[in-house]
C-alpha cells in the first residue's frame, strides 16, 4: 500500500511446489520426499537385510534421474564426483548420506550465525557516578560487575545490576578535584585494582581490603598521560601475568609479572607502619626506570615497550592466542601494531598494518583468528594478523567515526557503536550488517561512551558520560518461523474472506489463508516510513484501517487501494492504540485523554479531518482501550484504571466505574486473598507506589456482548486486562467491581479476548504464556460465589510479550490466533496443540490438523492415564468410606477383629473435610500428562530419516511357530524309569510297604526314601560320550591329587 495512486500489492505464489534457482546444485534442490526416493534407490525390494548396492558414476547418474525426474545428467555426475572423494569409482546410500551431512552442516552453521538477536528494551541503570564512565569489566571471581568513573568512583553491582557497593578512590599527596581517572583494569587472579591517573602513575588497590581500597603500589615515571590499561594473566600458571599500558606519546609499556600471586614488586623491609600499620597497608611506590628490563633465572618481573604510534595510543591488548600485544592510535600512520616480546631486548618487535586512517577501538575474535577494527573513517575493518598488507574485509554502513567495538565470542558476530549513537550488528564471516539500531538510546550534546558485551548473559552495556544504559538480547529459538520481518502488532480475523491479517511495526500488513497457512498478499508502506500499530475492520468487513504512528488512520479495501486518511492529531505523530467503528463515526484514541471522531458523513475527501467529541474529556490519563456494543454502548479505559460508560449515539457520560473504590467499600474474603496475594508478589519497580500505579493500567477491555444481548443480565458484563497480570470483572448494571483475581502472577502486563457466546476467557502475557478460562456460567448474577474462574489450560506459546489474540470458530473448533513481538504469527486449538506457524514452508490442512491434534488427546497414553487417576480416586475414596465388606474365611485373634469392628466408625475425611475437597478438586481439574506411547507412523519415520537408523529394517515382527515338545516330555518312558531291584520278592515286598506307608501319616520320610521311585535314571538322561568325559576327569583328578600327596611326604622326609 503506498497512497491512493499507488499501491503495491504483492501475491504468493497459490501453490507450494518450490522454485530453484538456476545456479543451486542439484543437492540444493533435494527435499524430503526425494531423499526417500533415493534411499528406495539404493535399498531396493521389501526384503532388504542390509546389503546396500554400490552404484557407478552412469548407475548412479541414470537411476537417480528416473527416479527424482529433474536436473540433466552433468548434474549427477557432478555430485556422483563430489562424493566420491577417494575415487572408488562406486557409492552408496552411507557414502550419500555423509556428504550430504557435512556438505550442509557449514551451511547450517551460517544460517545460525546470521540470526538477527532479539533485544529487551533497553534499560536506563541510576548509579552514583558524577562523571564520565571510563570502564565497565566483570569481575568473575566475586561474580560483580565493576564501574569506574572519572572522578575517581568505584562501583560494584550485583549480576541483576543492583548496587552492591561504592567507593571513591584516594591518592596520597594529590587533591581530590586535581585527580582524574583515564582508565583501569581488574586484576582478577589477585583480586586488585589497576587505575591510570592524570597525574602520570599507575596505582594498584587492594580489593579485598574494607572499608576503602588499599593502595598498594604507585608505578610513576611515565614519560606521557597513560591513557588505556589492560590486564592478562594465564588461567594455568596464575603467577605469569601482564600488566600493558597506552599513553599520549604513543608508547606502549608492558609490565610482565613472573610471580604476581606471591607479590607484584619487591616491597622494602619495614618493621611496622605508622600506627601500627601492617606492612599491606603501607604504600609502595615504584619507579619505571627501576624495572629490569633483561629476563633472567632469579628475576620476577620485566618491562618492555615499545613507540612506534604516531598519536595516542587508544587502546592495547595482550592476545595470548597470538602471543603479541595489539595496539590502536588515533594516527594515520601507525594505526594498527602488533607487537611481539623479545626474549633478550627490552623493546619489542613491531609490525603495522598497512591503513591510511586512524583507528579508535578494535576487538579479537579468537575462533576466527580475526581483528575487528573501528576507525575515524567510519569503516569496521577485519584482519587477519598475519596479512598485514589490507584488511580481509572492509563493513560499510555506519555514516559518523566508530568509537566501539565488542565482538561475540559465541558467534561470528561483531557489535560496533558510532559517534552518532548508532548502533550496528554484524555478521563477520558473511560480511553483511544483520540489525541497526538507532533512537533508543540518551539523546543530548556529544558524550563520551564505552561498551562492553558480556557473552556468558548476553548482555550489553553502552555508557553515555555518567549515564549506564544496559540491553540484553532475548533467549533464541533455533529454527524459528518468522511471519514478519519485525514485530507483529496487530491481528484480524476476516469470517467473511477467510483470512487473517497480521501488521508489523515495519509496516507490512500480510494477509493468509487460514486453512492452508498461504501468504496470499502482502502490502508494504502502508504509512511510509511510520510504524502500523493497530488495525480494525468495519462492520461489512470490506475495508480495512490501519493506524500508524505518524498519527494517521488510513482506510483501504482489499485490493491496495487506499480511499481515506484520517488526519488524528493535527499531522504530528502520536500513538494510536485502538481504533473503534461505531454506527455513524469512527472513534481513534492512544495519545491524550479525548476522544478522536470521524463522522462517516464527512467521508467524501481524500484527506479528513477530526470532529470533536460532544462528550469532552471525562478521563484524568491518556485513554487506552476501548470496546463497543451496538446500538450505542461505548466504554473506555484510561492508564490510571479507570472506565468510562458512554452513550455513543449522544456521545454522553452514562457512569464511571473506579476499582479503588471499590475495593473500600465492598470487600469479600475472595477479593482479600487476592489482594493479599497481590502484596506478597514481588516488587520489581522502584516503589511500591509505582507498582500499584501500574497494576491499574487497563490495556484491554472486554464487553460481554452476548450475556448483554440477552437483556436480562444482573451479574458480569465487563472483563478488564492490564498491567502486573491483573484481570477484573465488573457490573455496569451495579456500578461496581464484583470480583478480581491476578491472571498471571509474574507478567508485567496481560491483555485478554473472548469468544462470541462469551464461553471462554483467553489472556496472554507479556513473557509469552497463554491461559484460557472457563466463563460461560460464571458470575451470572451479581450475588454468586466470588470465586476465580476455572482454568482450563495453559502454555508457553511465543517467547516474546503476546501482542494480540483472535478466536475464530472453524469446523466445529475453535481456534485460536496469536501474535508476538517474537516476529511470528500462530494457530492453535483451545487444548494448546499448535496447528502452524504462519510463513512456515510447509502448509497444512486444517481438516487434517484438527483430527490430529485430536487423535493425540484422545490417544491411549491419555486414556490410560486417566483411568489410572479415576481408579484411585475411587480406590481412595472406597478405602476411606468403607470397611471391609467380605468377611476373611482365615483364623484372627481378637484383636484382628477389633481392627475391624473399627473400621465401620472412620470418619469419610474424602467428602467431609477441606482437606479431601481441596486434593480431590486439584486432581480432577490437573492437566494431563502426556506420557510417552506409540508415536504414530515412526515405523515410516525410521525408515525415511537420514540418520543410521534409517539403514535399520524396521518391517513388523514375523508370526510365531508351533513350538515343539523335547523327546523326553513326549516319550518320559524312555529317560525315566523305576528303581531297579534285585530280585521279584524285593518288589513285591517294596509295593507291599509303599501301600502300608502311604496310608500311615506318622511314618517317617526318612524311613520311606529308599522305597521311592528314582526321579530319573542318570545313565539313560545324559549322552554316553558326556558320562565317559565326566569318568575320565574324575580318574585323571584322582591321579593328580595321589602324585602331590606322595611328593609332599617325600619332602617332609
Amino acid at each position: 500500500m503506498k497512497s491512493a495512486d499507488q499501491s503495491s500489492v504483492k501475491s504468493a505464489p497459490q501453490s507450494a511446489v518450490s522454485s530453484f534457482a538456476v545456479n543451486q546444485n542439484i543437492e540444493a534442490k533435494l527435499n524430503l520426499k526425494d531423499l526417500e526416493k533415493i534411499m528406495t534407490a539404493f535399498m531396493p525390494g521389501p526384503h532388504y537385510k542390509g546389503e546396500q548396492i554400490r552404484l557407478d558414476c552412469d548407475e548412479f547418474s541414470e537411476r537417480l534421474r528416473s527416479t527424482l525426474k529433474k536436473g540433466c545428467k552433468n548434474d549427477y555426475i557432478e555430485l556422483f564426483e563430489k562424493i566420491d572423494i577417494t575415487k572408488e569409482g562406486t557409492v552408496d546410500w552411507d557414502k550419500f548420506v555423509e556428504y550430504m551431512l557435512l556438505e550442509f552442516y557449514e551451511e547450517d552453521e551460517k544460517v545460525k550465525t546470521t540470526q538477527v538477536p532479539q533485544w529487551k528494551e533497553l534499560r536506563m541503570i541510576s548509579s552514583p557516578h558524577k562523571d564520565v564512565i571510563q570502564r565497565i569489566e566483570l569481575l568473575k571471581c566475586m561474580n560483580r560487575y565493576v564501574t569506574v568513573s572519572k572522578e575517581g568512583m568505584v562501583v560494584f553491582w550485583d549480576l541483576q545490576m543492583k548496587l552492591a557497593k561504592n567507593s571513591r578512590l584516594s591518592v596520597e599527596a594529590i587533591k581530590q578535584k586535581d585527580l582524574w581517572v583515564t582508565d583501569c583494569a581488574v586484576m582478577a587472579n589477585i583480586n586488585k585494582l589497576a587505575v591510570t591517573f592524570t597525574s602520570k602513575e599507575i596505582v594498584i588497590y587492594d580489593l579485598s581490603s574494607k572499608p576503602d581500597f588499599n593502595c598498594q603500589y604507585r608505578i610513576q615515571g611515565f614519560r606521557y598521560t597513560p591513557i588505556c590499561l589492560n590486564y592478562w594473566f594465564n588461567s594455568d600458571d596464575m603467577e605469569h601475568s601482564i600488566l600493558s599500558v597506552g599513553d599520549m606519546g604513543g608508547e606502549v609499556t608492558a609490565i610482565i609479572f613472573y610471580s604476581a600471586q606471591t607479590t607484584l614488586f619487591p616491597r622494602p623491609h619495614h618493621q611496622g607502619g605508622k600506627d601500627g600499620q601492617h606492612a599491606d597497608e603501607i604504600t609502595t611506590c615504584i619507579k619505571l626506570k627501576t624495572i629490569p628490563r633483561e629476563k633472567t633465572k632469579k628475576s620476577k618481573l620485566r618491562l618492555v615497550h615499545h613507540d612506534v604510534h604516531d598519536g595516542w595510543v587508544r587502546y592495547v591488548k595482550y592476545m595470548e592466542h597470538l602471543e603479541c600485544f595489539i595496539s590502536c592510535s588515533t594516527g594515520s600512520k601507525h594505526s594498527i601494531i602488533l607487537s611481539y616480546i623479545d626474549k633478550v631486548k627490552s623493546s619489542m618487535r613491531s609490525i603495522t598494518l598497512h591503513y591510511d586512517s586512524g583507528v579508535n577501538c578494535f576487538d579479537y575474535h579468537k575462533r576466527l583468528n580475526l581483528i575487528v577494527t573501528g576507525g575515524i573513517n567510519n569503516q569496521v575493518c577485519l584482519w587477519n594478523p598475519y596479512v598485514v598488507s589490507k584488511p580481509v574485509g572492509i563493513l560499510s554502513g555506519h555514516m559518523a567515526p566508530v568509537i566501539q567495538v565488542a565482538v561475540n565470542q559465541r558467534k561470528t558476530q561483531a557489535m560496533t557503536f558510532s559517534k552518532d549513537k548508532v548502533l550496528r550488528v554484524w555478521d563477520i564471516q558473511q560480511q553483511l550488517c544483520l540489525q541497526r539500531i538507532a533512537g533508543i538510546f540518551p539523546k543530548g550534546p556529544e558524550v563520551q561512551s564505552r561498551m562492553y558485551f558480556d557473552d556468558n548473559v548476553n548482555r550489553l552495556f553502552i555508557t553515555f558520560n555518567y549515564q549506564l544504559t544496559a540491553l540484553d538480547m532475548k533467549v533464541e529459538v533455533r529454527e524459528q518461523v518468522l511471519s514478519h520481518d519485525q514485530p507483529i502488532s496487530c491481528v484480524l480475523y476476516n469470517p467473511k474472506h477467510n483470512q487473517v491479517l497480521t501488521s508489523c511495526i515495519g509496516g507490512t500488513v500480510n494477509v493468509w489463508m487460514i486453512d492452508n497457512g498461504q501468504k496470499v498478499k502482502q502490502f508494504q508502506d502502508c504509512h511510509g516510513q511510520a510504524e502500523v500499530v493497530t488495525m480494525a475492520m468495519d462492520e461489512d468487513e470490506s475495508r480495512l484501517l490501519t493506524g500508524g504512528s505518524d498519527g494517521s488512520v488510513r482506510i483501504w479495501d482489499f485490493n491496495g487501494h487506499c480511499h481515506h486518511n484520517l488526519i488524528c492529531a493535527g499531522g504530528q505523530s502520536a500513538d494510536i492504540s485502538q481504533i473503534v467503528m461505531l454506527k455513524h463515526s469512527v472513534t481513534v484514541m492512544g495519545w491524550s485523554r479525548l476522544l478522536t471522531i470521524f463522522r462517516k458523513s464527512s467521508f467524501r475527501e481524500y484527506h479528513v479531518e477530526a470532529t470533536e467529541w460532544s462528550g469532552g474529556s471525562e478521563h484524568f490519563d491518556d485513554i487506552l482501550c476501548a470496546d463497543h456494543h451496538p446500538p450505542s454502548l461505548l466504554v473506555t479505559g484510561s492508564y490510571d484504571g479507570e472506565i468510562v460508560v458512554w452513550n455513543a449515539n449522544s456521545e454522553s457520560l452514562v457512569k464511571k466505574l473506579r476499582h479503588r473504590s471499590v475495593l473500600t467499600t465492598r470487600e469479600s474474603s475472595s477479593s482479600t486473598r487476592s489482594s493479599s496475594a497481590c502484596d506478597q508478589r514481588p516488587i520489581t519497580t522502584e516503589s511500591k507506589t509505582s507498582e500499584v500505579e501500574f497494576s491499574c493500567v487497563i490495556s484491554r477491555l472486554i464487553l460481554l456482548k452476548h450475556r448483554l444481548q440477552g437483556g436480562q443480565h444482573d451479574g458480569c458484563d465487563l472483563i478488564s486486562c492490564g498491567g502486573t497480570g491483573w484481570c477484573r470483572f465488573w457490573s455496569i448494571t451495579h456500578t461496581t467491581l464484583i470480583h478480581q483475581f491476578i491472571a498471571h502472577p509474574h507478567a508485567g502486563n496481560i491483555i485478554g479476548t473472548t469468544d462470541e457466546e462469551n464461553n471462554y476467557l483467553v489472556t496472554g502475557d507479556s513473557d509469552g504464556m497463554v491461559k484460557i478460562w472457563s466463563i460461560s456460567n460464571y458470575l451470572l448474577n451479581y450475588d454468586d460465589i466470588k470465586a476465580d474462574p476455572e482454568r482450563l489450560t495453559s502454555w508457553q506459546a511465543h517467547q516474546d510479550v503476546i501482542t494480540s489474540m483472535q478466536i475464530c470458530k472453524k469446523l466445529e473448533n475453535f481456534l485460536l490466533i496469536t501474535a508476538s513481538a517474537d516476529c511470528s504469527v500462530t494457530l492453535w486449538d483451545f487444548h494448546g496443540g499448535k496447528i502452524g506457524d504462519f510463513g512456515q514452508e510447509k502448509h497444512w490442512r486444517l481438516d487434517l490438523a484438527l483430527e490430529s491434534l485430536r487423535n493425540q488427546e484422545t490417544g491411549d497414553s491419555g486414556t490410560q492415564n486417566e483411568k489410572e487417576e479415576k481408579d484411585f480416586m475411587d480406590d481412595f475414596e472406597s478405602r476411606c468410606t468403607t470397611a471391609t465388606s467380605v468377611e476373611d474365611t482365615r483364623p484372627q485373634d481378637q484383636h484382628q477383629r477389633h481392627q475391624v469392628e473399627d473400621l465401620d466408625h472412620r470418619y469419610n475425611t474424602w467428602k467431609k473435610t477441606v482437606l479431601g475437597d481441596t486434593y480431590k478438586e486439584e486432581r480432577t481439574q490437573k492437566r494431563e500428562r502426556k506420557q510417552p506411547g506409540t508415536v504414530p507412523g515412526f515405523k515410516r519415520y525410521l525408515e525415511s530419516v537420514q540418520t543410521p537408523y534409517g539403514v535399520l529394517n524396521c518391517s513388523d515382527l514375523q508370526q510365531t511357530w508351533q513350538v515343539e515338545k523335547p523327546d523326553f516330555v513326549v516319550n518320559p518312558h524312555k529317560y525315566f524309569g523305576e528303581k531297579l531291584f534285585n530280585s521279584t520278592d524285593d518288589a513285591a515286598a517294596a509295593d507291599e510297604n509303599t501301600q502300608k506307608h502311604t496310608t500311615d501319616d506318622n511314618q517317617s520320610i526318612r524311613d520311606t526314601r529308599h522305597l521311592l521311585k528314582a526321579a530319573f535314571d542318570e545313565k539313560t538322561f545324559f549322552p554316553k560320550e558326556l558320562l565317559e568325559y565326566e569318568t575320565q576327569m574324575r580318574t585323571q583328578h584322582q591321579h593328580q591329587l595321589r602324585l602331590i600327596n606322595s611328593t609332599k611326604v617325600g619332602t617332609i622326609r
